[in-house]
């Protein structure tokens, strides 16, 4: 007779089932209480609900609560399905028997797997069942619905058991497995950190960039649930969101991601578990190559999760962005890189006398450390005094602001030349000043330029590169000197020539505090203006006035901002604080956009509807008393201009 080889067992398979049947049942009894017993309950309440609503509403649980549940048990079957792995007498037995590896590994996983499902199936069946008899009933919506419970389940448990082939301990797997779901991103982070402590004009708000490698942390980033929307990204970047009638499950196209992954994941446990040895059971880390992989992750992980925390606690409380104390990062990192390290040392021996035997590898865990900070410390990668150079900038975008004054420029997408150039001289005008900066941040000085000449503010910049590369920089303390106003290369002369700039002072003069250099109204297509409002008061008559303007008296304001702007009214010393008019003035315009939707509609807030191929754009205008043109044309109008 031929002999043919198999990949299943029956009868382990069997035996798996009901070895561990008590588990299944807990997780079909939630599910079954939660879903087809809860829309039971809710459809008896309220017999008027829309089929739409059900339909959404159960997607939308099944959505949400399918891959937290399958996060949350997807290692506790793994756990299960191979737990013998644990214990040297059942490993010894079952390895003893004449299977394949495959055979066992395959029959292990499939039973795991299909205590998930079944109850899952079972679940959907019958919600489905309780939805059709209120005329609820729609095969799209059981086609996605067991999407949502089947494709995370595939992922995690994958995951889990792929986990599970690299220890003997039964708790080692939940730990491995919380902590890789999260490892990724959580490095990221701590890098980021540690990095910022050290890089003048480091940029801390920047979102993770590594988050797909950390699936749990995705999934409830991105989100999934119902919804009636079709989401697109455009190539500049922009999300086009398009209404459907059909129900559409967000968050669909990651968990085909995390599913193929899981595969992948249950191909290389079978791998790793063909080449594992039974004595292994009982060891953290059951297999040879990955012990010094979790030895020193756990050294650099503890190095910089525990060294920043007592680095924070003991020294860096009031130090950040380029301010620290090298010996205090140094000696937190190395004590908590080695605490780690024989912490490690101590769960692969299974002693606690390792000294002897992991000294070297101490002293060059202190010693990569060391070279670490050191290394950030004197900048070798370049990043503190990296300053784009202008030909290389396509757009750039700037936040500044001085305390104590009236000078604020806020300025997005500009592409400009002259204004990118100016402020590419600003950020290097930092960039040079940074000794003196840091020194001046350490001295906590309360710098008020009302007693020492010299006033506090911040600057943040981001350039978008030709190459499509963006830079940011972020300088949240930096201290200006009076008495260096009339230096062009300080740092004060630099930040009043972007402040006196021609675009810094046309977007505080038409209230465009987040002023977009591709909006700009001086080159928008047919500008026409259609009115406005004026809301004016006066605190000491006690007295107000609000008037409508004209489109005739909208224009002649506009063409007075621009005559006080090209006068350099709108601008001054970062030393000053301007009056601005004790009410409002807004001003309304269309412009010409062939493309706009014929369905967008009128704004609540819009005087007049916006004729086909036009859009719309709304003017707050800041008016100080500087603004001598704006002001005249204004009481020419008869406004009571009065300011505080």
């Amino acid at each position: 007779m031929q002999s043919k080889t198999s990949f299943f067992n029956r009868t382990v398979f069997l035996h798996d089932l009901k070895r561990w049947w008590p588990l299944t049942a807990g997780y079909a009894l939630i599910w079954l209480l939660a879903m087809p017993l809860g829309w039971l309950t809710e459809l008896n309440h309220d017999p008027y609900l829309s089929a739409w609503n059900v339909q959404f509403d159960a997607l939308d649980i099944a959505g949400n609560a399918g891959y937290w549940s399958a996060f949350l048990t997807g290692i506790l079957f793994a756990m299960a399905a191979f737990s013998y792995l644990t214990n040297p007498r059942a490993t010894y037995g079952l390895h003893a028997l004449p299977e394949r590896r495959e055979t066992l590994y395959v029959t292990h996983y499939l039973a795991g797997l299909c205590s998930q499902l079944a109850p899952q199936l079972l679940t959907v069946l019958l919600t489905m069942a309780v939805l059709a008899a209120h005329g609820a009933f729609s095969a799209r919506l059981l086609g996605l619905m067991l999407l949502a419970f089947v494709l995370p389940t595939l992922f995690f448990y994958s995951f889990g058991v792929f986990c599970m082939m690299f220890t003997g301990q039964i708790l080692a797997a939940p730990v491995f497995y919380g902590a890789l779901n999260v490892l990724v991103v959580g490095v990221e982070l701590l890098i980021r950190t540690f990095a910022g402590n050290f890089l003048y004009g480091w940029a801390e708000n920047i979102e993770p960039v590594l988050t797909p490698f950390s699936p749990i942390v995705k999934l409830v980033e991105n989100g999934v649930r119902a919804t009636q929307d079709t989401y697109e990204v455009l190539e500049n970047g922009v999300i086009r969101v398009e209404g459907t009638q059909e129900l559409q499950l967000l968050g669909l196209d990651w968990l085909l991601i995390y599913a193929a992954a899981g595969l992948v994941f249950a191909a290389l446990g079978l791998l790793v578990y063909r080449k594992r040895h039974s004595e292994a059971t009982g060891s953290t880390v059951a297999i040879d190559w990955a012990r010094p992989i979790f030895k020193y992750g756990v050294t650099f992980c503890a190095a910089l999760a525990l060294g920043q925390l007592l680095y924070f606690l003991f020294f860096g409380q009031f130090r950040s962005n380029g301010s620290y104390s090298l010996p205090g990062t140094l000696g937190c990192m190395a004590l908590s890189g080695l605490l780690g390290y024989f912490v490690a040392e101590m769960l692969l021996k299974k002693s606690f006398r390792v000294w002897k035997s992991g000294w070297r590898g101490a002293v060059a865990v202190v010693a990569v450390l060391v070279v670490m900070g050191c290394g950030m410390s004197l900048d070798l990668t370049g990043y503190e005094s990296y300053v784009p150079n202008q030909n290389d900038v396509q757009a750039a975008t700037v936040q500044m602001n001085v305390y104590n004054s009236s000078a604020h420029t806020y300025l997005f997408g500009i592409r400009d030349p002259e204004t990118i150039r100016l402020i590419i001289e600003a950020h290097r005008a930092i960039v040079s000043d940074k000794e003196r900066q840091l020194r001046l941040n350490d001295s906590a000085q309360p710098w008020d330029y009302t007693e020492t000449g010299a006033v506090g503010g911040y600057f943040s910049v981001d350039y978008t590169l030709s190459d499509g590369r963006v830079v940011r920089r972020r300088y949240s303390d930096v201290t200006i000197f009076a008495d260096e106003l009339g230096d062009p290369a300080s740092l004060a002369g630099a930040l009043t020539a972007l402040n006196n700039s021609e675009t810094a002072m046309f977007a505080r003069a038409l209230g465009c505090d987040y002023y977009n250099g591709d909006t700009d109204p001086r080159a928008l297509p047919d500008l026409r203006f259609t009115g406005g409002d004026a809301y004016v008061y006066d605190n000491d008559a006690y007295r107000e006035a609000s008037r409508t303007l004209t489109a005739h008296e909208a224009e002649l304001i506009y063409d007075a901002v621009l005559r006080d702007v090209a006068a350099g009214h709108v601008g001054g010393s970062l030393f000053e604080s301007e009056s601005i008019l004790n009410g409002s003035v807004t001003l309304y315009a269309t412009y010409s956009a062939p493309d706009r939707p014929a369905d967008r509609g009128v704004s609540d807030t819009y005087p007049s509807e916006v004729p086909p191929g036009r859009d719309m754009v709304t003017y707050d205008l800041e008016i100080t008393e500087r603004m001598t043109e704006t002001v005249a044309t204004l009481r020419a109008m008869d406004v009571d201009v009065t300011f505080g």
